[in-house]
């Protein structure tokens, strides 16, 4: 490996959001053979027509990415100076995707602790002696795919305003690794439009009327390796803020800052397309439309029309680069109560207030329903304090923060629980039909009347929570498996008031009118533990775990679907040649539990809390897969059986502290 390959990956990271989910389509994509017949009529723009084919734009979509970021400021901590920070990142546990935790001192210069993906330079989230930071992953867009209206006479030829513009062709010359370990290479000729590369995307392909092409944010990013060298000696909320304005090369975050002062700062400075007012009025319209916009719209894509140039991206002076959004425009506020985020667009950073003003539509969607994960921070931090995390007078210290942080109760828990007992308890016989394993050809879950007994019992004992001894956690996760998400943002078979803008934290709500689709849904769920060898009763710690130098680690925490703001859970990207565990099929097709149980690979990772209300600034920690890839030696165990045991470590800041250290040792490095 050498520095170029470094920066190189360093900013492949950065398209983690845009262009790292197109490399696939990019190397696919090739012009249709046999050549088009000559023609003079143009084609319609695919995404006018509202009948467009189905087409699946989630393999766009950032995947297995997420968090949440507290930052609670001088009203709302007590004794009523300084702040409080959690950071709690939910980022693969396996591959490159990993935190490392890092101290970097020069003497005079540089203090500064926190982590980074593993293999970038500098510090992601951390903090200094005046101010801490944590970032979530934006709900904006870090790009805008194009349709593209194809000249009849050249499939490499596109139209915008009627006019032909000639695609770009470029010869790429790769080395490719064979299996059996040779190296070759080849070449291949690419096309690129004014918006960026061309691409075979799937159920559109590249015909003799149309293709996709895509403009990036980030591919230009190269201030994003320039803001992480300038974080490092930040001292205060203001050094903090003027960096991001100076730099404007966060990629795909939203940033939660506290600063010594009692300041709280909430900012979705990613970076982000800027179309103009008509490009976005024009752009809703077709989206209400329907057709391939409003099919790419409703699975997080921002498809546009490349054959009109209102759609080209707006230029306007203090953009970090032409065509994005500059910082003055882009969402944030300073508080001194709280802000938060957890993964959900920017309008909603507390749940004391809404984030308005005249934002892009590219930084994300309001007005639109919440997660159940987001809900759940809100109803954590919220001046109410209802579920009495903040102690009786509702303000904040360190130890009560680390405490919420795994307090794994779960929203729909919350909402639901107590009625889905009276409604079981009112039908304790349910009928279900034979259920079709995935083979087609065997039956995975047998027809017969299911008692339901145990299952109200035991729901009516549990608290709600993901703890490793909860006995119902596991029932109510398989029975809110066999819901579609729509069914956690409006009315329907799981609530009977639909979502309103103005109660975002509080809708949907209500109960049900027909518990029919639950009673089924609870049926297969104990029918499911069952099958895989649980009690209905059986405890969140006997199924979920993770695998730690050889030993089955027992895990807390839960997911996004269930409202739970701890998450763990299996992530699907196989981001490095490593090693990895594995999991088994699904029990039962709609289900949640696997033949292993419920292993995790994905979640909480590197969970900090800084507390400035003191002397001096104090930290605690737990890296939960810890420092090291080697899975033979115990420190790959160490800091996942703290996790499991919400057995927080101090973070060792000062000279002092780190000299206390018994377990202190120390090595000079001598680079030539």
């Amino acid at each position: 490996i050498d520095g170029v390959e470094v920066y190189a990956y360093a900013r492949s990271v950065a398209l983690l959001a845009s262009g790292a989910n197109f490399t696939d389509f990019i190397a696919a994509a090739q012009p249709p053979t046999p050549p088009v017949a000559e023609s003079t009529e143009a084609s319609t723009p695919p995404q006018s027509t509202a009948s467009a084919p189905a087409v699946d734009f989630s393999a766009l979509s950032p995947a297995d990415v997420g968090s949440n970021a507290w930052g609670i400021g001088s009203d709302r901590v007590e004794g009523g100076t300084g702040s409080v920070l959690l950071a709690n990142p939910h980022f693969p546990w396996e591959g490159e995707l990993r935190f490392a935790e890092v101290h970097l001192t020069v003497p005079g210069d540089v203090d500064i602790y926190g982590a980074q993906l593993s293999g970038l330079p500098g510090v992601g989230i951390g903090f200094t002696e005046g101010v801490a930071w944590s970032h979530t992953v934006s709900a904006g867009h870090r790009f805008t795919a194009y349709s593209l209206t194809l000249d009849p006479t050249s499939p490499t030829t596109y139209l915008v305003d009627g006019e032909p513009q000639p695609m770009t062709a470029t010869d790429h010359t790769v080395e490719i690794l064979r299996p059996d370990g040779t190296v070759d290479t080849e070449t291949r000729t690419l096309y690129s439009s004014e918006y960026g590369p061309v691409i075979d995307f799937p159920g559109v392909g590249w015909t003799d009327q149309q293709v996709l092409t895509y403009r990036d944010a980030n591919i230009d990013n190269n201030e994003f390796i320039e803001f992480y060298a300038d974080m490092i000696d930040v001292e205060d909320m203001t050094d903090l803020r003027e960096t991001h304005a100076r730099h404007q090369g966060v990629p795909l975050f939203n940033t939660v800052a506290v600063g010594a002062g009692g300041e709280a700062w909430y900012a979705d400075t990613a970076a982000t397309p800027n179309l103009s007012a008509e490009a976005e009025l024009l752009y809703l319209a077709q989206r209400a439309e329907g057709g391939l916009a409003g099919a790419a719209s409703d699975q997080g894509v921002i498809l546009l029309d490349g054959s009109d140039s209102t759609f080209r991206w707006e230029e306007v002076d203090g953009a970090r680069d032409p065509g994005l959004v500059p910082f003055a425009e882009q969402p944030k506020t300073l508080r001194t109560d709280y802000v938060f985020n957890a993964n959900d667009s920017f309008w909603t950073p507390s749940a004391e207030f809404q984030l308005a003003g005249d934002f892009s539509v590219l930084h994300g969607e309001t007005n639109a329903p919440l997660s159940m994960r987001t809900r759940q921070n809100a109803a954590v931090l919220a001046d109410a304090n209802t579920l009495q995390l903040a102690g009786p007078d509702g303000n904040w210290n360190a130890e009560e923060l680390r405490t919420a942080t795994f307090d794994n109760l779960a929203h729909t828990a919350v909402l639901l629980r107590q009625r889905v007992v009276e409604l079981c308890r009112a039908n304790p016989l349910v009928e279900v039909a034979d259920l079709t394993a995935a083979d087609g050809s065997t039956v995975a879950l047998p027809a017969e009347t299911v008692d339901l007994a145990a299952a109200c019992d035991t729901l009516a004992a549990w608290d709600g929570r993901y703890d490793l001894d909860s006995a119902g956690a596991l029932l109510w996760r398989e029975v809110l498996a066999r819901f579609d998400g729509a069914a956690f943002t409006n009315a329907g078979p799981l609530f009977n008031e639909p979502f309103d803008p103005a109660a975002p934290y509080t809708s949907p709500g209500g109960f049900t009118d027909d518990g029919t689709t639950i009673l089924q849904a609870l049926a297969r769920g104990v029918q499911t533990l069952v099958k895989a060898g649980f009690a209905v009763d059986s405890t969140l710690g006997a199924a979920q775990f993770t695998e730690r130098s050889g030993e089955r680690v027992p895990l807390h925490g839960g997911t996004n679907r269930e409202g739970v703001t701890n998450i763990v859970s299996w992530s699907g990207r196989a981001s490095s040649s490593e090693p990895a565990p594995t999991r088994g099929e699904v029990v039962a097709p709609g289900g949640a539990l696997r033949g292993n149980g419920h292993p995790v690979n994905f979640g909480s990772s590197f969970v900090l809390v800084v507390d400035y209300t003191g002397e001096r600034v104090e930290a605690s920690a737990i890296l939960t897969y810890g420092q090291t890839g080697r899975r033979e030696v115990d420190a790959f165990s160490v800091q996942t059986v703290r996790f499991s045991e919400k057995n927080w470590r101090d973070v060792a800041f000062t000279e002092e502290q780190i000299s206390n250290d018994p377990n202190l040792t120390a090595e000079t490095l001598v680079v030539r």
